[in-house]
């Protein structure tokens, strides 16, 4: 086995960028989905009676409620990618700034 300690790693932020700037469309289009769903569920609700309908109906719901925890999933998962982005950018200006002179601030 060897040793890597040694080796340079470079981290590719490309895909946090691209993830990051496509947080309003995945919220958009999460959006669009929970309108479609809560419009087929009324329309059904409205058309459909009896004992098979009103068991969809709650089963409809707390499958609603469960679509409503993907949306706070979805919104700490972006904020948790954007917060990991601006330390990284930190962390790689620090060190640049470090490598440039790597003497400086030292005793």
């Amino acid at each position: 086995m060897s040793d890597n300690s040694s080796e340079y790693k470079c981290l590719d932020t490309r895909v946090f960028d691209r993830c990051i700037q496509r947080k309003e469309n995945f919220i958009s289009r999460y959006d669009d989905i929970v309108t479609s769903y809560d419009d087929i569920v009324k329309k059904l609700g409205e058309q459909w009676k009896g004992q098979g309908a009103d068991t969809f109906i709650s089963d409809a719901k707390k499958v609603r409620t469960n679509i409503t925890g993907i949306a706070d999933i979805l919104s700490t998962m972006c904020s948790t990618l954007q917060e990991c982005r601006e330390i990284i950018a930190s962390c790689d200006k620090s060190l640049g700034d470090y490598n440039r002179d790597p003497g400086k601030g030292e005793g």
